[in-house]
């Protein structure tokens, strides 16, 4: 257990690292927003969700680092029945024409209702760019993870296999639709698995500022609490701010 645990941290403290070291590539561009939405319904059912989402990504030509941060917060009829924070940072360094990319993935991950008090995973990953153009990006990647997960069973280490893809167009000036999914199989145990979807379309109103849809689906195909089902859909509508 212990040197999972080294493991991940090294690749937590490695990825900004990379990051950050090639800054000085030329042509490199940040691209960063947060956005907001909430939701409220009172009446027969008294029903409250906040989410927020901070992106930070890093694109360059010899070398891309993709950094997320996503958060929620529900409650209905005064239970809390939202609850989750999942951090993911993806650095890529390109070769073969700058199309093929190999690098590091990292996630740490809590969800108050599923009772997963803390997942956190780190691992080499392998992927190619199909499109990267400055209005469409498409690519796929595979990777492998060392997990170490503390849920409401006890705690757990394991190792997983992990597919990714993302999709990215810009419509116009002012208008972008993405998808992004990726599914994570345990490497003993195939049937244990959990997959992420979230998808959505955003819009620019003035300047800087965005009016968003979004829909996210989180997968479990093995639940740890009782009474969870596998399927976690949200849609969330709110403002983004781009910097």
């Amino acid at each position: 257990m212990k040197s999972i645990k080294g493991t991940l941290l090294a690749v937590l403290v490695a990825l900004p690292l990379a990051g950050f070291a090639g800054e000085a590539t030329t042509n490199a561009t940040w691209k960063s927003s947060l956005a907001l939405g909430a939701t409220y319904k009172e009446g027969n059912t008294d029903k409250s969700l906040f989410t927020g989402t901070l992106k930070g990504d890093r694109f360059a030509p010899k070398s891309d680092w993709i950094n997320s941060l996503y958060s929620e917060y529900g409650k209905t009829e005064g239970d809390q029945t939202e609850g989750q924070v999942r951090g993911q940072s993806d650095y890529r360094y390109k070769f073969g024409g700058r199309d093929f990319f190999a690098g590091a993935f990292a996630e740490a991950y809590h969800d108050t209702i599923k009772q997963i008090r803390v997942r956190v995973k780190g691992g080499p990953d392998l992927g190619y760019y199909f499109i990267n153009t400055e209005t469409m990006k498409l690519d796929a990647t595979i990777g492998v993870n060392a997990v170490y997960e503390r849920t409401s069973a006890g705690e757990e280490t394991f190792g997983e296999v992990r597919a990714a893809a993302n999709y990215l167009w810009n419509i116009t000036e002012k208008s972008s639709y993405y998808f992004n999914i990726e599914y994570n199989a345990n490497v003993e145990d195939t049937d244990d698995g959990n997959g992420l979807l979230v998808t959505g379309l955003k819009s620019v109103i003035k300047e800087s500022l965005a009016m968003f849809i979004e829909l996210r689906d989180d997968y479990d195909n093995r639940p740890d609490a009782a009474d969870i089902e596998h399927n976690d859909i949200t849609i969330i509508a709110g403002l983004a701010y781009d910097f």
